[in-house]
């Protein structure tokens, strides 16, 4: 019998033991890996933390439990985990989900599985499962390229033609309101079982729901997945999952959230109005037509309504709310009144488009627009009947305004679609600690309390893995102690940050990439450094431009300045002299927020539970940007002020506390002396 055959057994004892035998050969293979073939036959370097980690987590899945990793940059958590479930999944052939927030690791952890599969002489199938934007809807594309005066239209179709699928297998870039014209955007059986083209995206659905190797996929998909089930109905992904890994796990409050948040755009209000009552016979669109003006009026206060809120928060509000995502809601009984009137409105019509549906015995034409119509109807109905239970808010689209709504207890949701269910779920990240301090479970605390993380015998609090990179020999952090305060003194803190950070930028000569925490500190100060005469190239991200262009002229101009805010915390990795110095501009303080205001709200102390949680998560994010292998050296430069040794702010010491460089100092002199030590090899 081959070493992973699977078999059937009849009896309980006699699967029990099977599983135990598993276990033991994955945990005898795990270890052969990590002990003799990586450090020996392979020339891996040998990582403690890593191996710690495999094998916590092999332990966790024997004991049916979850588990929590904090693995710092460097520890390898990707082999640590892919290496035994790999081989748990072969010899299971039970299949793994692993779900992270990015696509960048998504592809990355294809490429590491793929190798893996050659180094441990393994077989299963391995799903890449992007999200379905992603993909081109062949459906849609015909009817674009069907506009004699469609833009890029013959390139589109060469490529269609060649069999490109995605975006990314275009040899040019196509512009993002082109591309959301054709790509896939409601995937639905119903309607896309129906359409004749062979899609890509729908193969992959089909692909996702009978494979038993690997999936990788966004967290959005796995929750998906989870919220189907939990409601009785039909997954997304295979039902015999039993194990799931969520890497990047400090964004899986926000994917739940974004999951269990129902959009309300006029735009799509509007025309699902028309769509549905198009649907029906010439006689009865006449007859539906008062109906619908007067749904579409009543939408409109809604939405004169919320404009005009936004735009008072706007004028009032400090300087971040220019660009803001999300605005606060007006909970007031005018506001409240108008959203029910719409809902009765809409309501009403859907209702009359449903009689008149009924009593159509045609048999062509599709009913979709009518569905989306009652189900929004349902939903909005909904929320004005418990609009003061929901967390609310309005965001901009362009020059539009939408209205969002969410279930308050979003660590609910977690624990009961994560820890309560039939999977047993692996989280990692380099930042789910908000303390270095303390006990595990209050250096774990704020990621406990925002995703309910189980703390009994079902689940494990693992230590934190630190990075093993040596950080104080290869770094050191500048802070600032004398600068205006950057809220309250706005204006002076730009001009002095501005001032300071050039005289930084002296010392690395460029190789700078530099966080905001606003666009408009941003755009400030990047009009002041192409103003200054500056021997360096300055770049700063563009809004919908791809970040894979502007990181590539940033590499390849070594002594260039990046500027960049939102996923450049995050989501970014660049090795070598191109990014020698890091400047945070302002610490990652979390802007006014309708989300993070209620949860201040219902928090002890506001600021040491949350604000400052938010900050310290963020804040190592972003310094793990600057470090990233073992020969990596660098400084980084912190323009806040708030970090001062004197007067203390009361987070002053777990801050600093939380980061893994150590070295640090006041002065630009003692900055320089390091900075010309590392590059040049004197010490």
């Amino acid at each position: 019998m081959a070493l992973f055959d699977w078999l059937e057994f009849d009896s309980p004892e006699e699967r029990e033991k099977e599983r135990k035998k598993q276990f033991y050969e994955v945990g005898e293979a795990t270890g052969r890996f990590f002990w003799d073939d990586a450090p020996g036959k392979f020339g891996f370097e040998e990582r403690e933390g890593q191996q710690d980690m495999a094998f916590e987590i092999l332990e966790a899945i024997k004991n049916e439990q979850h588990i929590a990793v904090e693995a710092g940059v460097g520890i390898g958590k990707s082999f640590a985990y892919l290496v035994p479930l790999m081989l748990y999944n072969q010899r299971s052939k039970k299949p793994v989900v692993i779900a992270t927030s990015t696509i960048a690791l998504q592809e990355q952890l294809l490429d590491d599985a793929h190798r893996l599969q050659k180094l441990l002489h393994l077989s299963q199938e391995i799903t890449l499962a992007k999200g379905q934007s992603h993909y081109l809807c062949l459906k849609r594309a015909e009817e674009y390229i069907s506009n004699e005066n469609a833009k890029l239209r013959h390139e589109i179709e060469d490529g269609m033609r060649t069999g490109y699928c995605e975006r990314k297998n275009y040899p040019f870039a196509i512009p993002q309101a082109i591309w959301d014209g054709i790509n896939v955007t409601h995937y639905s059986k119903r309607t896309c079982d129906a359409c004749p083209q062979k899609c890509a995206y729908r193969a992959l659905r089909q692909r996702l729901k009978f494979t038993d190797g690997i999936i990788l996929c966004n967290q959005d998909l796995l929750t998906a997945h989870l919220i189907n089930q939990s409601h009785g109905q039909e997954g997304v992904l295979n039902r015999e999952i039993e194990i799931a890994v969520i890497d990047e796990a400090h964004n899986l409050e926000d994917k739940v959230r974004s999951a269990t948040t129902e959009h309300f755009s006029k735009g799509y209000l509007f025309s699902r109005i028309t769509a549905a009552v198009r649907e029906l016979r010439s006689e009865q669109q006449s007859m539906l037509r008062k109906e619908a003006n007067d749904a579409k009026t009543a939408l409109n206060a809604v939405y004169d309504n919320l404009t005009e809120q936004l735009q008072k928060q706007i004028a009032s509000s400090t300087q971040d709310m220019k660009y803001a995502d999300r605005f606060f809601f007006d909970y007031k009984p005018e506001s409240m009144e108008l959203i029910a009137a719409a809902a009765t409105r809409l309501h009403a019509l859907s209702e009359r488009v449903e009689i008149y549906s009924s009593f159509d015995y045609r048999q062509s034409g599709s009913a979709a627009a009518s569905d989306e119509l009652e189900s929004l109807s349902y939903s909005m109905s909904e929320l004005s009947e418990e609009i003061e239970k929901r967390l609310v808010w309005i965001e901009r689209k362009g020059p539009n305004v939408e209205l969002l709504c969410c279930p308050k207890n979003t660590s609910d949701i977690i624990r009961r679609l994560y820890f309560n269910g039939s999977i047993h779920t692996i989280l990692t990240s380099a930042t789910l600690t908000n303390a270095n301090t303390g006990s595990v479970e209050e250096m774990y605390s704020y990621f406990v309390n925002n995703t309910g993380f189980p703390l009994d015998k079902t689940a494990i609090l693992s230590e934190p893995k630190p990075s093993p990179f040596p950080y104080d020999e290869h770094a050191m952090i500048y802070y600032c102690d004398d600068l205006p305060h950057p809220t309250r003194e706005h204006d002076d803190f730009i001009q002095q940050g501005v001032a300071r950070m050039k005289e930084i930028l002296e010392i690395s000569q460029g190789k700078a990439l530099v966080l905001f925490t606003a666009k408009t500190d941003m755009e400030e100060v990047y009009a002041q450094l192409q103003s200054g005469d500056l021997p360096y190239k300055i770049l700063m991200q563009q809004p919908g431009a791809s970040q894979d262009r502007i990181l590539q002229e940033f590499k390849d101009d070594t002594n260039s300045v990046l500027l960049g805010t939102g996923a450049y915390w995050e989501g970014i990795s660049i090795e070598g002299k191109s990014l020698s110095n890091l400047i945070i501009f302002r610490l990652p303080f979390p802007v006014p927020d309708p989300i993070i205001n209620y949860k201040a709200s219902v928090a002890k102390d506001p600021l040491m539970d949350v604000q400052v949680p938010e900050m310290i998560i963020k804040f190592k994010q972003g310094i793990g940007r600057l470090i990233r292998n073992f020969t990596d050296t660098g400084i980084v430069s912190i323009i806040d002020s708030r970090l001062r040794d004197n007067p203390k702010s009361r987070y002053y010491d777990i801050a600093w506390a939380s980061l893994p460089i150590h070295n640090r100092t006041t002065s630009l002199t003692e900055l320089e002396e390091f900075y010309h030590k590392i590059t040049t090899g004197q010490g």
